[in-house]
């Protein structure tokens, strides 16, 4: 570590140390050369860096603290100030120690920041070979090329003519320029460039972690593009009334396949699922046996099943109901029993039809109205009765049927009517 800090203070000396900000980009210097230093070396070990940084700081502060100190002890009268001659070769430390501390030649603190000359663990703050600099300790010369403890010694040196006193981004002035009362103008160096570079990566950490972040930031950014672009394609699939168009297709097809499966010339079977305990109580042949109300039609028609009749009714009032007669000896088997009876009807039109239902037994009894909706499919329309009185009736009773409870217009096929005793 004495290498750094003989390089810090000989930078020191040779620019105004009085200056705080002067002071601090020769310590940022000498921070950035032992980093650079350490990269070169291939130093990996994050408990050595830290070791060599912690050491250098100190080192920093003990300095800092002299400066401080110097600074704070009684001015020097400007009869005193001498003003040394500048020699391109840098002198031995002792003799710039020597000189007056505020009147040096100034040094100009370069913004771009060196990389460490392989040769050096100074950063290229080298010395000239003297008489005064051949008198140091070995050890002082061993430490002058290191970085701290890494023991890594370089006891060659570079030929004076090449060496430039400088550490890291600092150089010297031209000596001719030194004047009293002219600021100081740096000397160009080659390679800013590459050298500026470093001083843009003062957290290393911090490139990762913005990167990390951006790549979250990209992902969220992609699903909720891609979320919104499926939400909104699915708004106007549903809103275009597709959906509608392909469940009525699909529902087309499969009323062809029924159709062409029970073939061209299939009909209509009144008993078709009912065994033979089914009372059939009318079938479309017997249209004459209907009782029609004053507002209510009843005429023979073919629907897609086959023969049926066409019930109309132009009011849901008893004007419009239609009535099928049911035979006494069927009315004697529902006495004192449970019934159902099952009528199979069809919608008229290209729309479901409201239909009401109620019945009519004499003395056996009646039934409550029951309410169905006819479709364009064939649909057998299920209910129960039962009857407590057990007196067998003499007379035949009636099922009513209604078509008006949507309005007039709204006709319903008649297939079969059909009850089941004690079902």
């Amino acid at each position: 570590m004495s290498g750094l800090e003989t390089a810090i203070r000989n930078a020191l000396d040779r620019s105004d140390r009085t200056d705080g900000d002067t002071r601090a980009r020769i310590y940022q210097s000498a921070r950035q050369a032992l980093e650079a230093g350490l990269q070169r070396q291939g130093v990996t070990d994050k408990l050595i860096v830290m070791q060599q940084q912690k050491r250098l700081e100190e080192k920093i502060r003990e300095i800092e603290t002299e400066e401080v100190d110097r600074l704070a002890g009684p001015a020097i009268e400007p009869d005193e100030i001498t003003h040394p001659v500048i020699d391109p070769v840098v002198a031995p430390a002792a003799t710039a120690r020597a000189a007056a501390p505020d009147v040096a030649a100034p040094i100009v603190a370069d913004e771009r920041v060196a990389a460490p000359d392989p040769d050096t663990g100074l950063g290229g703050a080298t010395r000239a070979p003297s008489p005064a600099n051949d008198q140091r300790q070995p050890n002082d010369v061993q430490s002058a090329g290191d970085l701290g403890s890494l023991g890594a010694a370089r006891p060659d040196f570079r030929p004076a003519s090449s060496e430039v006193p400088q550490m890291d981004g600092l150089t010297s002035v031209e000596p001719d320029r030194v004047q009293r009362g002219q600021p100081p103008v740096a000397k160009p160096e080659r390679g800013r460039k590459r050298r500026g570079s470093l001083d843009a990566e003062t957290n290393p950490a911090a490139k990762p972690r913005k990167s990390r972040r951006q790549r979250l930031i990209s992902w969220l950014l992609k699903w909720v593009i891609s979320l919104a672009v499926v939400g909104v394609a699915c708004w106007y699939f549903y809103n275009s009334g597709l959906v509608q168009s392909v469940m009525d297709e699909a529902l087309q097809a499969a009323n062809r396949a029924s159709q062409s499966q029970a073939g061209p010339n299939a009909r209509f079977d009144p008993r078709g699922g009912f065994s033979d305990e089914w009372a059939q109580v009318f079938e479309p042949k017997q249209i004459d046996t209907l009782q029609v109300g004053r507002e209510a039609k009843a005429e023979a028609a073919t629907g897609s099943e086959g023969p049926a009749v066409r019930l109309l009714s132009a009011t849901p009032q008893t004007g419009g109901d239609i009535a099928v007669t049911v035979p006494a000896d069927v009315l004697q088997r529902l006495a004192g029993g449970p019934a159902t009876i099952a009528v199979t009807v069809q919608a008229g039109g290209n729309q479901g039809v409201q239909m009401s239902i109620r019945c009519d037994f004499g003395s056996l009894g009646g039934c409550a109205r029951h309410r169905f909706t006819a479709t364009q499919e064939r649909l057998e329309a299920l209910f129960k009765v039962s009857f407590d009185r057990a007196i067998a009736p003499n007379a035949p009773g009636r099922i009513l049927i209604n078509t008006g409870l949507d309005g007039a217009d709204r006709p319903v096929l008649l297939y079969s009517v059909r009850i089941l005793p004690a079902g």
